[in-house]
């Protein structure tokens, strides 16, 4: 079994927000240390994924920087963290899904079956592949993807093993409370 090293993703700029999601506050702690702290206990550690010059906004965690130029999006943070990892697969939280728990990430380091990247499909099919574990089986194609300038995640799903946890795998779930997304300021409620 290959290690497993929690990656956040917090690289992005957080235009709408006037500055990166990763610093916003949630109860008291940024969405980063918060994502981190969620990452934590499932394990081996966990890093932080900047902007190639981003200022780390939960410091009790190591950072790792996407490689240069800024801009390729949340799939440069996935390779800067497959770089940093040694053969670790990653299991990967963006910070602006704050309600994401742990029981979610232990169904998809549990998922059967051979795969290259395990996530949540939710009730209305819609894929949530920042919220999943990335094998390094994943890893080629992911670099792939950046060298030729397709900076999509979904574009990366269409070429590797994709498990998809559904409703019926995971009873119980309250998905617009789980997988709520930070994407504009009036998302941003307590």
């Amino acid at each position: 079994m290959a290690q497993r090293i929690g990656l956040v993703l917090a690289g992005g700029l957080g235009r709408r927000f006037g500055r990166p999601k990763g610093e916003l506050l949630l109860e008291g702690t940024t969405l980063a240390a918060r994502a981190a702290c969620t990452l934590w206990p499932l394990c081996g550690s966990v890093l932080i994924s900047l902007s190639p010059d981003g200022a780390n906004p939960a410091p009790g965690f190591a950072a790792v920087h996407d490689e240069p130029p800024a801009g390729r999006g949340p799939l440069a943070g996935i390779a800067a963290g497959f770089r940093a990892t040694g053969s670790a697969d990653l299991l990967v939280l963006a910070c602006d899904y704050p309600r994401v728990g742990a029981d979610l990430l232990q169904a998809l380091v549990g998922a059967p079956g051979a795969h290259d990247l395990a996530i949540v499909s939710d009730p209305s099919g819609r894929d949530h592949p920042l919220v999943g574990l990335w094998r390094r089986s994943a890893e080629s194609m992911v670099r792939r993807a950046l060298e030729e300038g397709a900076y999509k995640v979904r574009g990366v799903l269409r070429e590797i093993q994709v498990k998809r946890l559904r409703a019926t795998q995971l009873p119980g779930l309250d998905w617009g409370h789980a997988l709520q997304n930070w994407n504009a300021p009036e998302d941003a409620v307590p």
